[in-house]
């Protein structure tokens, strides 16, 4: 072997090491779950949302009270939609 092809052959084992570990990282971040939702976070709501860009409407029944960030939505906040109760019915 001459003094290129090593040189080529370690180039090649330093870059196979550097990915392989670049993979297991990544692979363990998204192989470990998120954490826990604890229950009394969670509370009863009823509020509309519109995507701005789509039109799309989502209504939110329940909401983590820790989250204080609307819903996203084609890569938007969505805004907050004001719909009159209605009573009687």
């Amino acid at each position: 072997m001459t003094g290129s092809t090593v040189f080529n052959v370690v180039i090649a084992l330093v870059i196979g090491i550097i990915v392989w570990k670049i993979s297991l990282t990544l692979i363990r971040m998204l192989s470990t779950p998120p954490p826990p939702i604890d229950p009394e976070d969670v509370v009863m709501a009823d509020q509309d949302y519109r995507c701005t860009v789509c039109g799309a409407e989502l209504t939110m029944r329940m909401v983590n009270v820790l989250e204080d960030r609307p819903p996203r939505h084609c890569r938007e906040d969505m805004t907050p939609v004001w719909r009159p109760t209605q009573s009687g019915i």
